[in-house]
């Protein structure tokens, strides 16, 4: 869309428990985002109660038309010291939203309406050229949540939790469906971790802080259920180095009252030396995650983790020896002229294609890829020659990628006996999970990329988590 389109990378700061500060996290870390130099928006998407003109008090708070040049019915976004500011608490209390302006009352919205309110504040503000916009999500794993995943193409998320055994339950949950989305989890920040006494002594009143390896152990047992559900997780989870400490900071809350975000001030300028390095810090390692995955490498927060993406995200094809697709790069067209898809894989060494029938997809778990009807699974199923050259650089050290061609048939799927009800479909991308198929016998499915991938013939690798 015409606001969303010179966006270089949405981050997403979420939490499934109320109450542990993620708004403060979301605002601060965007303001040291941009005091790295950075171009950086806000969005506050708590539509259920909008925080952010409480944690940030603009001099004019007041939301405006964009100017005609700009599509109608867009509006401009506030700045505050150089960060591009929005959320339904900013927004006239006469737009008849429920819940909007500064003084709103209880926003009572079904899942449908929170949609489309969400996608009114992504997409009806002129936001400009960013090179961030950081998103703060409601807490939970609701409808909001996920029309954010699927309608954009989240770079990456960071979770809030505090170290109690209660948070961090739903810690798990959120990082897992982020994962299971594309989504990775590039920080983990542990609010309210440890205070300091006058005597200079730390105390911990919600536990000491937690491992990552604890948390996973935290209300599991031994069995080989509850192992599996642990090494799903730790294939999602940022490692240690990027999950951060805040102690419970009278300066940080302090500033929340005033209406000036704590990083707004001059490092140190308050004292607060524990303070700034947690902020600091987790700005690095959120910026040079986002520099990587902008050159397609895995970022520093999933590096030498067991069972990250080099693993679950790679799959093999038969037919092409010695070469392992990348599947977050999987693509999926349609012809419907034909009956068919195409799926594209991608690797540093060059591309595979595959054409598929309809009811070969429609066959297919949509999470996980799995075949469910075996009776169609081989039905209408054929290669043609395929190439590509993806985008991704080539760590081998050639110039240009070289073409990998899957010879098989040249000639199209006969689809005679292709279902006549499940064609013309639409196909429409949602975000980095896959794609959505809407069928013309009226079901409409999302099928995960590794799905795709599978239903091309691709077989994961092998974990080598033990």
């Amino acid at each position: 869309s015409f606001a969303l389109k010179n966006i270089a990378h949405f981050v997403a700061v979420y939490s499934c428990k109320g109450g542990v500060g993620k708004s403060t996290i979301a605002a601060n870390l965007a303001y040291q985002l941009s005091a790295m130099g950075g171009k950086v928006g806000l969005l506050d998407l708590d539509v259920y109660g909008p925080s952010l003109p409480l944690l940030v008090q603009p001099d004019d708070a007041t939301v405006r038309q964009s100017p005609p040049h700009v599509p109608e019915g867009m509006v401009e976004p506030i700045i505050h010291k150089g960060v591009k500011l929005m959320s339904l608490g900013f927004v006239s209390p006469n737009s008849g939203v429920p819940g909007s302006g500064p003084n709103g009352g209880a926003a009572v919205l079904r899942g449908p309406m929170a949609g489309r309110v969400v996608s009114q504040l992504l997409k009806g503000t002129n936001w400009g050229e960013l090179d961030v916009l950081v998103l703060d999500l409601p807490p939970g794993t609701g409808d909001v949540q996920l029309e954010v995943c699927q309608s954009l193409s989240l770079s990456g998320a960071v979770a809030v939790s505090t170290p109690s055994a209660l948070a961090w339950a739903d810690v798990r949950k959120g990082v897992e469906m982020f994962g299971e989305l594309g989504v990775s989890t590039l920080a983990l920040v542990e609010n309210f971790a440890y205070f300091v006494c006058e005597g200079g002594g730390r105390h911990y009143p919600f536990g000491k802080a937690r491992t990552l390896a604890a948390a996973n152990d935290d209300g599991k047992n031994d069995t080989s259920d509850a192992n599996t559900q642990q090494d799903h997780l730790h294939h999602f989870m940022p490692k240690s180095s990027h999950v951060f400490h805040l102690p419970i900071s009278e300066t940080v809350s302090g500033s929340n009252e005033s209406g000036k975000p704590f990083c707004c001030d001059e490092p140190n300028s308050n004292n607060s030396e524990e303070e700034w390095a947690v902020f600091s810090k987790l700005a690095d390692a959120v910026s040079t995650d986002l520099l990587l995955l902008q050159h397609n490498m895995i970022p520093a927060s999933m590096q030498g983790q067991q069972g990250n993406s080099s693993a679950s995200m790679v799959v093999t094809i038969d037919e092409v020896e010695d070469s392992a697709f990348d599947v977050p790069l999987t693509q999926l067209d349609i012809d419907n002229s034909h009956k068919r898809f195409t799926v594209r894989l991608f690797c540093n060494e060059g591309g595979y294609q595959k054409v598929i029938s309809g009811a070969e997809l429609r066959s297919r778990n949509p999470k996980t890829g799995e075949v469910e009807d075996d009776s169609s699974s081989q039905e209408g199923t054929t290669a043609q020659q395929g190439c590509g050259g993806g985008s991704r650089s080539s760590n081998s050290g050639s110039s240009q990628p070289s073409i990998l061609v899957h010879h098989h048939s040249s000639e199209c799927t006969d689809n005679s006996n292709e279902k006549d009800n499940l064609f013309p479909a639409k196909l429409t991308k949602k975000g980095k999970y896959g794609y959505e198929v809407e069928w013309a016998d009226g079901a409409t499915i999302i099928y995960s990329l590794l799905a795709i991938a599978k239903a091309a013939g691709g077989k994961p690798l092998a974990s080598t988590h033990d």
